[in-house]
C-alpha cells in the first residue's frame, strides 16, 4: 500500500529539513476506536455473515467489482481483535450464516443473533456482512517520469453490524472505504485479492473498535547555545525531566525572544512526553503572541498546535475507551 501524508506536512517537512537546530521525533501514539463499548462488554463474537461465492481463481485477476471471501475474512478480523487483547474473549464462527446466492448485505433476526450468543457466550455479535472489492487498472504520472506508471487498485469496502442480543435491529452499522495498489505487473491473483482484502479489511475495522497504536510525529529544536545542545542530549537518552529542567532554565533566562519561544515550544513537548497534555498546551499558548508571523518558529508552532488539539480532543474517548484497564496507558 502506497502511504500518503497530508500536503501541509509534507511541505513542512520539506521546508525545515535542512535546518539542523530542527529534529523529529517519532513515536507511539494510544488512539480511541471510532465505537465506544460499556464496560460490561467483555466477551465477543465474530460471525461470518457474507454471501456465498464461487471458488477465486488463482492464476488471474479479475478487474470489476467481486465480493471477499467470507470464512477468511471473518478469521483475519478475529484475530486482529484477539491480538488487540482490549475483550477478554474473541470466538468465531466462520461457517456462512448466509447461504443465500444474492451478493447483498443480510440483517440477522433477534432469534439468530440470541442463539449465537448463547452458543459463542458473547456479550456483542459483530457480523461481518460484506467485504466488496473493486479493482481497476490505471496510469500514474509523476512530474520528472517520462511516461506513465501501470497499477492496479483495489478500493476495499467493508460492512459490519453490531448486535446486541434482545435488540430487534442492529446497534450499530460501521463501514469504511481505502485502496490498496500493486504495480500491473506485479498484480496479485483474484484468490491473492481476497486474502489481502481480508487482511485490510479486518485492519481498517480494528481500528474502528479497539483503540489502537499509531505513529506520531513532534519537531523540536536542539541547537544555537548551550542549553539546547545538552536538552537534546537529555532527550536521546529519553530523559525528559532532564530535558525539561534545562529547556525551562533557559525560557526563564534568555532575552533572546526567538530563544523563548523556541525553549517553550520544547517544554511542550517535554510535558506532553510526561503525560501532561494540559501543559503542554499551556506552553504553547504562553508564546502564542511572541511568534514571528512566516518565521520557522510560527511553521513549527503551527504544525504542533494542530497535533496536540486533535490528541486533546480525543483524550475524552480514549479515558472512557480505556477505564476497563484503569486509564493504564
Amino acid at each position: 500500500m502506497m502511504k500518503i501524508y497530508a500536503l501541509y506536512a509534507v511541505a513542512l517537512m520539506c521546508c525545515l529539513v535542512s535546518c539542523s537546530s530542527i529534529q523529529t521525533l517519532t513515536f507511539d501514539q494510544l488512539s480511541p476506536a471510532t465505537i465506544s463499548f460499556p464496560e460490561r462488554v467483555r466477551n465477543v463474537a465474530v460471525v461470518n455473515n457474507m454471501p456465498v461465492i464461487p471458488e477465486a481463481k488463482r492464476t488471474i485477476l479479475t478487474l470489476g467489482e467481486m465480493n471477499g471471501n467470507g470464512k477468511k475474512s471473518a478469521e483475519m478480523l478475529a484475530s486482529a481483535l484477539a491480538d488487540s487483547k482490549y475483550f477478554n474473549q474473541v470466538m468465531i464462527c466462520d461457517s456462512a450464516l448466509n447461504e443465500t446466492d444474492l451478493a447483498k448485505r443480510r440483517i440477522l433476526s433477534s432469534q439468530e443473533v440470541m442463539q449465537l450468543a448463547e452458543e459463542l457466550d458473547a456479550d456483542i455479535v459483530f457480523s461481518l456482512d460484506l467485504v466488496n472489492i473493486q479493482t481497476e487498472r490505471d496510469e500514474i504520472f509523476y512530474p520528472g517520469l517520462q511516461g506513465s506508471w501501470s497499477v492496479i487498485k483495489a478500493k476495499i469496502t467493508p460492512v459490519l453490524s453490531l448486535y446486541i442480543p434482545g435488540r430487534e435491529e442492529p446497534m450499530n452499522v460501521i463501514t469504511k472505504t481505502d485502496s490498496l495498489q500493486w504495480d500491473a505487473s506485479m498484480a496479485p491473483s483474484d484468490r491473492q485479492m481476497q486474502e489481502e482484502a481480508a487482511s485490510f479489511s479486518a485492519y481498517m475495522l480494528t481500528q474502528m473498535l479497539v483503540p489502537y497504536w499509531q505513529q506520531a510525529e513532534r519537531l523540536y529544536y536542539d541547537g544555537g547555545c548551550v542549553e539546547m545542545r545538552d536538552a537534546a542530549v537529555c532527550v536521546r537518552e529519553n530523559d525528559w525531566q532532564g530535558a525539561y529542567d534545562l529547556w525551562h532554565s533557559l525560557y526563564e533566562q534568555t532575552r533572546s525572544k526567538k530563544l523563548k519561544v523556541r525553549s517553550a515550544i520544547n517544554l511542550a513537548l517535554a510535558s506532553e512526553m510526561q503525560g501532561d497534555v494540559m501543559q503542554a498546551e499551556k506552553w504553547l499558548k504562553e508564546v502564542e503572541d511572541k511568534i514571528v508571523p512566516g518565521s520557522d518558529e510560527d511553521v513549527v508552532w503551527k504544525f504542533y498546535a494542530g497535533q496536540l488539539a486533535k490528541r486533546i480532543k480525543e483524550f475524552p474517548h480514549l479515558n472512557s475507551q480505556m477505564s476497563r484497564f484503569g486509564n493504564n496507558f
